[in-house]
């Protein structure tokens, strides 16, 4: 905390009048900002000549750690148009997009291209049957380590925009592979196939997360309604897929169609994505918060370039961890139980039942989960393990128990309600966007300013993280059901 005479020399220049003018401003857009709300104490202080280092929030901190107050000087400029939030919305879009493509067009890998006959082996049957977990270790192995890596090659203090590039440059590469595999007949090479497939999904999601870690680190550095934004889009990217598959089948249920729709969809978005990137570079706000925090002196304890990643981890290590469980328990159940559990009595075609009730009914409360915390964020950083844990038990073993794989599963199926089901669906797709965003925005709280843009790439490993320990924990789910209990 800063002295007396020091504080009273900082804003020497600055009326009671502009002070109190600025303040009420600060107070009345802290709901979409992250600035450090211990100003309030600093200000009040200076007002009664009190200074003290009591902070004015005992729980959750909004804004980066050790803003300086001769910031309040500085205006940032306004988003004229919202145009860096539609953009970082398009740019959130296209982070998930290949994910949900491959795992959207289950039905053009599984019952098509990998459909199995009296004659097909063992291993060909295996592939079919453990298509969705192999798509998801392959995608998140590859997530993780190349996440790791692009935040620990970091030698400043934010992410680059130019690793963004080229990870897009080489997703539409491999989508356009995609597309061309889709136009050729491999009933012949299903194996062959099958590890072609997941060699591009490889190289794709590994060049998502490179994509996707760039774009958080970046945006830790913006406003938190921009981090919302950016996730507002990746869960948008999955109800345009689901939306986009359920309009197929009912247009041309043919599976090759609709892949290469799903596939052209996205190569199309990420272009988009590309093109835009080089825009929200330039505008204004976005030049302003980089330049606050290149010009930022570093203190005497950070004089090395290179960031102090485990004085960093240290600082959030809660979030990481609560992240880490909240994405296991998700990718547990969804796609691989979710998309196999089958109706009992709701009236639907079946060939409607999994593109409604499972995948678009997860994304769309996906969706809807991110929008709560523009109006609240609930609990503080210190109380959510207690909703994550009440999560996990309640979640995690509830679609098992439910009726997955009915015509191989040993185990009761004590759960079997199609209503029930549709609305486990709905509060797990809900409370994984709203957890998300809440880790998110109470990353910058928990560290200095110069420190938040490698702090939301952590974060972001260990998202990725769960999503590995959920899909290597998917494969044990089928045997399991086989088992009598």
């Amino acid at each position: 905390m800063k002295t007396r005479l020091e504080l009273s020399s900082s804003i020497s220049t600055i009326s009671m009048s502009e002070i109190e003018e600025q303040t009420n401003n600060k107070i009345s857009s802290r709901r979409n900002s992250i600035f450090n709300p211990d100003y309030c104490k600093e200000l009040y202080a200076i007002s009664n000549n009190n200074i003290t280092d009591e902070p004015c929030v005992d729980d959750v901190q909004l804004f980066p750690k050790n803003h300086s107050l001769a910031s309040l000087n500085e205006k940032p400029p306004k988003d004229k148009w919202k145009a860096l939030l539609i953009i970082l919305l398009i740019q959130g879009l296209a982070t998930t997009l290949p994910w949900n493509m491959f795992i959207n067009a289950q039905s053009y890998f599984q019952d098509y291209k990998l459909m199995t006959t009296s004659n097909s082996t063992d291993m060909e049957r295996h592939y079919q049957s453990s298509f969705m977990s192999y798509v998801t270790i392959c995608s998140m192995i590859p997530s993780v380590l190349l996440s790791a890596i692009n935040v620990f090659i970091t030698k400043s203090k934010m992410a680059s925009p130019m690793r963004m590039i080229v990870a897009k440059l080489v997703i539409i590469i491999l989508l356009s592979v995609t597309i061309a595999l889709a136009a050729i007949n491999t009933s012949e090479y299903v194996v062959t196939f099958f590890i072609v497939t997941m060699v591009i999904i490889v190289f794709t999601n590994g060049a998502s997360a490179i994509y996707s870690n760039s774009l958080f680190g970046i945006c830790s550095i913006l406003p938190s309604r921009f981090i919302t934004t950016v996730i507002y889009g990746t869960n948008s990217a999955g109800v345009l897929t689901s939306i986009s598959s359920i309009i197929s089948i009912a247009i041309s249920p043919n599976a090759k169609t609709s892949a290469l729709f799903y596939f052209s969809s996205a190569i199309f978005i990420v272009i988009i994505a590309l093109i835009t990137n080089t825009i929200f570079q330039r505008l204004p706000l976005y030049v302003h918060c980089t330049n606050n925090i290149k010009s930022k002196p570093d203190k005497p304890e950070k004089q090395s370039p290179r960031p102090q990643f485990w004085k960093i981890f240290k600082k959030i290590w809660s979030v990481c961890f609560n992240i880490w469980l909240t994405f296991t328990i998700t990718i547990v159940n969804f796609p691989n139980v979710v998309s196999q559990v089958k109706r009992k009595t709701i009236p639907i075609d079946d060939s409607y039942w999994t593109p409604v009730f499972c995948f678009l009914n997860f994304n769309v409360f996906n969706l809807m989960g991110s929008l709560p915390v523009h109006w609240t964020v609930w609990p503080g950083p210190k109380r959510m393990w207690i909703v994550v844990l009440i999560r996990t038990l309640i979640l995690g073993p509830f679609f098992i128990l439910n009726n997955y794989l009915p015509d191989e599963r040993v185990m009761p199926a004590y759960l079997a309600n199609d209503y029930g089901f549709i609305f486990a669906v709905s509060i797990l797709g809900f409370t994984n966007a709203y957890l998300m965003n809440c880790y998110f925005i109470y990353t910058p709280s928990l560290l200095d300013e110069d420190d938040v843009g490698v702090g939301g790439m952590i974060v972001n490993i260990f998202l990725f993280l769960g999503i590995l320990s959920g899909g290597l924990i998917a494969f044990v789910t089928h045997p399991l059901v086989k088992y009598s209990w």
